[in-house]
């Protein structure tokens, strides 16, 4: 008998291309990990390494990188992208709550909310101890993720804003993706649904997917129950300390005491 389909079957986690495409903006958190690496590696593990973006900055230093990504599509193409570093670059698709590899690294990390997309505690712990599985004393392992907003979680289920525009990689048309959003305090699960648009053509295609909010409390719970040690707290990518203002939270972790 077939496996039941997941959230991570979804076709929004196959479009490789697409990603790329619409996610051209994202370029704030490129330094601060070619930084992450030369400070801590040389041996770097992401976890969620999506379509090879951070790795591509990460073996700009002298790292030798492996990543790992659930998505076959995603990871086709990172393995694309990473193939001129030879033997200093793999990629792994698996499950991140579920990898061993029966090695260690001297940084690991999950970058742009892909935790996120780990919807229960028994998931986040899963991952967090394949993490502690892979670490040894001096590994740092960070995280990067949004603040939660409560102007977004609040939001009517069905009001629309934009959240990305962007050309298309095949015909170059300009393409507005609209947001809405409905929150579930309980869980603290979001289910997403992007509208992508041109001007000849509203909402041909549409793209459900669920993430978990996580709140800094969550996060500092989850990271000490999974047996690891919050070093660091930084609030953006300046590695500022992380506080009431802060748009992000980096969590900087090592094996407990």
């Amino acid at each position: 008998m077939a496996a039941a389909p997941t959230e991570f079957d979804l076709p929004i986690y196959q479009d490789a291309v697409r990603y790329d495409a619409e996610h051209w903006w994202k370029t704030d958190d490129l330094i601060f990990w070619r930084e992450m690496a030369e400070e801590f590696g040389p041996r770097v593990l992401e976890l969620a390494a999506g379509t090879g973006r951070l790795g591509l900055h990460v073996l700009q230093t002298q790292a030798t990188y492996t990543g790992v990504e659930i998505s076959e599509g995603f990871s086709r193409r990172a393995r694309s992208k990473l193939e001129p570093f030879g033997g200093r670059a793999r990629i792994i698709q698996g499950d991140i709550r579920q990898i061993h590899l029966a090695e260690t690294f001297d940084l690991i990390f999950i970058g742009f909310n892909s935790f996120m997309h780990l919807l229960t505690d028994e998931d986040a712990l899963a991952t967090l101890r394949c993490v502690r599985e892979h670490c040894h004393s001096t590994t740092r392992f960070i995280i990067d993720l949004f603040v939660p907003d409560a102007l977004v979680l609040t939001r009517p289920e069905d009001h629309r804003i934009q959240a990305m525009v962007y050309p298309d990689p095949e015909t170059g048309a300009t393409i507005t993706v609209e947001e809405t959003n409905d929150y579930d305090p309980e869980t603290e699960l979001t289910k997403v649904r992007w509208y992508y648009s041109t001007t000849g053509e509203r909402d041909f295609l549409e793209y459900d997917f669920t993430v978990r909010i996580y709140h800094p409390d969550t996060m500092d719970r989850l990271i000490h129950d999974a047996g690891l040690r919050i070093v660091e707290k930084w609030g953006d990518y300046q590695r500022t300390r992380f506080g009431p203002d802060s748009t992000l939270q980096i969590y900087v972790a090592q094996l407990g005491s």
